[in-house]
């Protein structure tokens, strides 16, 4: 006869199981904690341990055994809960080592550990002790059960039942931690929902907020040399060292972009930052082991923003995902992408620069540009910490002179602007920000200075155009 996964075979007679002269050995062994259902035994009385494990020493539930596990004080029992949150079941006493040391196991389990999967079922031999109607009530308990009711088949059934519960809300469970991968619990805080089963197509909230957009560089160029699957294998491999740096710093991830991510830091820009400077040096980390594998080493552009932002599922009713909007969203990749351009790691606005209260950052004033789409002009900024020691201290070494070429280069005295990049360069030769104000005075020499032109610079895609702020 086949028998079924849930099905026991059990023996007839329906009386209680008095105890014999054999005592029950319950082994702590967790050599195979996966294939049994772990049920503690909670009472002062040796002989209920024994009887609880003749009752219940040949279940099999769902093709696992049961584990039995003995607590004689409630104190032994907070322990052990503690060591083993996957219990499934607390058969638990009352009366122990005070009136009310089973009761207080309760309130230590559910409230202190807040384990709220593990079954109690709550057994007494002094319900006078223990009203099971104001217990029921004002304890999170699953059963209540007078030891003297607890015929040998009565414990079975109610044993299965608890360890069929306690099985469908572990799955529950599981089930609600893998959904927090597509929705983290941040989206749910934000959006004021308690579950994902609450979020609706439409809900936003509005408020100011870093942002942050990064990706790899030339990473097309990269993935033509790998396989299908040795891009998927590469990306899950690089966000899996970069992705937990946002979280350590306040932050989450919104939405991957392919090889790049958009995160957003709720308290600020200081978080904005510090994870910038944590990815890239996680990426010179990580290049070490892609040395090893024989593979160019990868660089990242980083970009850095902060201001007023919406934030909300899109979408329709069938797929739903979270994503930002605003102007500052926007502002913020096309400040990512200007990395590329000037030939640096990270840059971040004035708005950033000004809200940013570390003193123990690096920054170097870059430019003042209008991006694509914008007709107000931003000052950038590139943080310097984060790179490789050596050119992180050739830039900090050159600054001043660097500055200093920048102030003459907007006051239009292009020689002295000049002198003082020369400079720069016989000490870091590799600054590619110096090579390209070079590169535009010698322009602005040959084609002229446009009148009115105040410093500001257009990028219009590939080419850059010296307009007036006031164009």
């Amino acid at each position: 006869m086949q028998i079924d996964d849930d099905m026991i075979i059990m023996p007839d007679d329906d009386n209680f199981i008095l105890p014999d002269d054999e005592a029950i050995v319950y082994s702590n062994d967790d050599s195979t904690p996966n294939q049994a259902w772990k049920i503690l035994i909670v009472d002062d009385e040796k002989e209920i341990h024994n009887i609880t494990g003749m009752a219940l020493k040949k279940i099999m539930f769902k093709k696992k055994t049961i584990k039995l596990y003995s607590a004689y004080s409630g104190e032994e029992a907070k322990s052990f809960i503690e060591e083993h949150p996957d219990t499934a079941l607390i058969l638990l006493d009352v009366v122990m080592e005070t009136d009310d040391a089973g009761l207080q196991v309760i309130k230590y389990v559910r409230k202190i550990l807040k384990n709220q999967l593990v079954r109690i079922i709550l057994r007494t031999g002094q319900p006078g002790q223990a009203p099971e109607s104001q217990i029921i009530v004002s304890y999170d308990i699953n059963d209540y059960k007078s030891k003297t009711e607890l015929t040998k088949i009565k414990l079975f059934t109610t044993v299965i039942a608890a360890l069929r519960t306690f099985d469908l809300l572990n799955t529950i469970e599981t089930q609600r931690q893998a959904s927090t991968r597509f929705v983290p619990n941040k989206y749910l805080e934000f959006l004021r929902r308690d579950s994902i089963v609450d979020i609706k197509l439409g809900d936003h909230v509005a408020k100011e907020m870093a942002i942050m957009v990064s990706d790899i560089r030339s990473f097309t160029t990269l993935s033509e040399m790998m396989t299908s699957k040795e891009n998927f294998d590469f990306i899950n491999d690089y966000l899996k060292h970069v992705s937990p740096i946002i979280r350590k710093y306040n932050g989450f991830v919104i939405k991957y972009l392919g090889d790049g991510m958009m995160a957003a830091f709720p308290n600020g820009v200081n978080d904005a930052v510090q994870a910038g400077i944590a990815k890239l040096k996680a990426v010179e980390n990580y290049n070490q082991h892609f040395l090893k594998e024989n593979w160019r080493p990868i660089n990242i552009g980083i970009g850095v923003h902060v201001g007023n932002m919406m934030f909300g599922m899109v979408g329709e009713k069938n797929r739903m995902q979270g994503d930002a909007f605003s102007d500052n969203v926007n502002l913020t990749a096309r400040i990512e992408g200007l990395t590329k351009y000037y030939g640096v790691s990270m840059i971040i606005s004035e708005q950033t620069y000004y809200q940013l209260d570390s003193n123990d950052v690096h920054i170097r004033f870059l430019d003042m540009v209008v991006v694509k789409g914008r007709k107000i002009p931003v000052m950038l900024y590139e943080v310097m910490d984060g790179l490789p020691a050596i050119e992180m201290n050739l830039k900090i070494q050159t600054q001043a002179c660097f500055e200093s070429g920048i102030e003459w280069y907007r006051k239009q005295h292009f020689q002295k602007s000049k002198e003082c990049f020369e400079k720069v360069l016989m000490i870091n030769p590799n600054d590619k920000v110096v090579h390209l104000y070079i590169d535009r005075m010698n322009d602005l020499l040959k084609h002229g200075i446009p009148e009115g032109w105040d410093g500001v610079v257009w990028l219009m895609e590939s080419k850059v155009e010296f307009w007036t702020s006031r164009h």
